[in-house]
This record gives structure tokens, C-alpha cells and sequence, in this order.
């Protein structure tokens, strides 16, 4: 995959000229088995569909680099997977960018205390460059026809919020849309029944985070108590034509 300018990736308006369904999935975090069963077995994408990444495909889960590989393999085959880039992608490109500004040892252990996803370094002990290049690649948001997808939000204080990229990334806690566009973002880990309210009600700003990684504690705890229960751990993808959710639990 040949990188690409984020910032010019980022003020495109997407079309869906093949006509098929248009689905958003929120925060993975490296659990790839979870993400692939959502993707092949609950939503069935089919190639004329449109799949958005809303971001954050590594750290906390194993499987980093599965993920990412999973993505390509469907781009490559002619899937249409538009993945955007979260705020854990720009953590790892920072702290590569560092140690490669500044080499050394201190550096090297720098960079790789702040790299949770490990599986994506060489034998060389680089960043691999095929997911080197993935990473530069992504943008910050996509528009649609009626919506904004962006990783974390948009800081409407901002004198162009679709400059102000670090608040993509990072912002939180935006109840403020004055766009005529409805905005879909992860980053903030929502409870289902906020999500599912949010998208009945069809509110202005719907978050589809439901916290995927929360599914392994989830799971450990329900050992000793099995009637406890967390409204975290799932794997979410909306339909942005029907408003339809598609729910997978944490599998990894």
C-alpha cells in the first residue's frame, strides 16, 4: 500500500457508487478474531458494501498485527474499507518517530515502552515498514453525505475544527454538534444501552465504542460470579443507511 497525505485523505467527500451498505466499527484494539467473525459472519460484507474503521486497531489485545492484516487482505481483494486513524495509531508513529529522530539506546527503550503492540516489529527490531506505511496512510476523518466519521470527535471552539487534528484524535466528553451532519466516533467507551439509545433517539453525535477489551476482564470475573454483568466488551458496527447495530462479544 503506497502512503498517502492524511490531511488530503481527509477532505474527501465519499461517494457510494456501487450502492451497497455503508457500515462504521468502532474501537478494536487487537482483538482480530472478534473483529473477523463481526465482519464475515454478523455483517456478511459483501464487496459492494462500504466498511469505515473509526480507528485505535492496536494495544491492549495480541493480536495487533492480525488486525491490520486482516484490513489489507480486504482492501487488497477489492473490498471497499475505508480505516481511519485512532489515537493509539499516532502514539506508535510518535514514539517511532522519536527513536528514529534519536538514536541510542535510551531511545530504543523509550520506543518500546510506550509500544504495546508488539507484534508489529520486525526481527530487526524496527517498525515493519508494510505497517509503517499503513499507519501513515490513514486519515483523520471521512465526510459522507449525511455524516462525519472521526476517531474521537471535533473541538467546535476550534477556529476550523477540520484543522485542528490532535482534537480527532483525542478529544472527549462532546455533547455540541452544530453541524448539519450527524458525527459517528469511538474513543470513549459508551455502555450498549447509551449506544442503542443514542442511535434509536438518532442523536446529532452517536458514539460506537462499547469498550471491546473489556470482554477479557469480563470473562475472568464471571469465573468466580457468573451473575455478574458489565454493559462493556463488544465489538459494535452500525449500519449508517438502516440504523441497524451489529453486537459481537469479545471472542479473543
Amino acid at each position: 500500500m503506497e502512503a498517502a497525505n492524511p490531511m488530503t485523505l481527509s477532505r474527501q467527500l465519499l461517494t457510494n457508487p456501487r450502492g451497497g451498505r455503508r457500515l462504521a466499527i468502532g474501537d478494536i484494539h487487537g482483538f482480530a478474531r472478534t473483529l473477523e467473525v463481526l465482519v464475515t459472519e454478523k455483517i456478511k460484507l459483501m464487496p459492494d458494501d462500504q466498511l469505515f474503521l473509526l480507528g485505535d486497531y492496536i494495544d491492549r489485545g495480541k493480536r495487533n498485527a492480525q488486525v491490520l492484516d486482516f484490513l489489507v487482505e480486504l482492501q487488497d481483494r477489492g473490498f471497499q474499507v475505508y480505516p481511519l486513524r485512532g489515537n493509539h495509531e499516532q502514539m506508535l508513529l510518535d514514539a517511532w518517530q522519536d527513536f528514529q529522530s534519536e538514536k541510542g539506546i535510551t531511545a530504543y527503550t523509550r520506543f518500546y515502552s510506550m509500544i504495546e503492540a508488539v507484534d508489529l516489529i520486525d526481527n530487526n527490531g524496527n517498525l515493519a515498514d508494510k505497517y509503517l506505511r499503513f499507519l501513515e496512510s490513514l486519515p483523520y476523518y471521512y465526510e459522507l453525505d449525511h455524516y462525519y466519521l472521526v476517531h474521537a470527535g471535533f473541538n467546535f471552539y476550534f477556529k476550523n475544527p477540520f484543522e485542528d487534528y490532535e482534537s480527532m484524535l483525542w478529544i472527549r466528553d462532546v455533547d455540541y454538534n452544530p453541524l448539519s451532519k450527524t458525527i459517528i466516533h469511538g474513543h470513549e467507551t459508551t455502555p450498549l444501552a447509551e449506544i442503542t439509545q443514542s442511535i434509536r433517539e438518532r442523536n446529532s453525535i452517536i458514539c460506537i465504542d462499547n469498550g471491546c477489551y473489556f470482554g477479557i476482564s469480563l470473562r475472568d470475573v464471571r469465573k468466580y460470579d457468573p451473575r455478574f454483568t458489565i454493559d462493556k466488551g463488544n465489538l459494535c458496527a452500525l449500519d449508517l443507511d438502516t440504523y441497524q447495530l451489529f453486537i459481537q462479544e469479545n471472542i479473543d
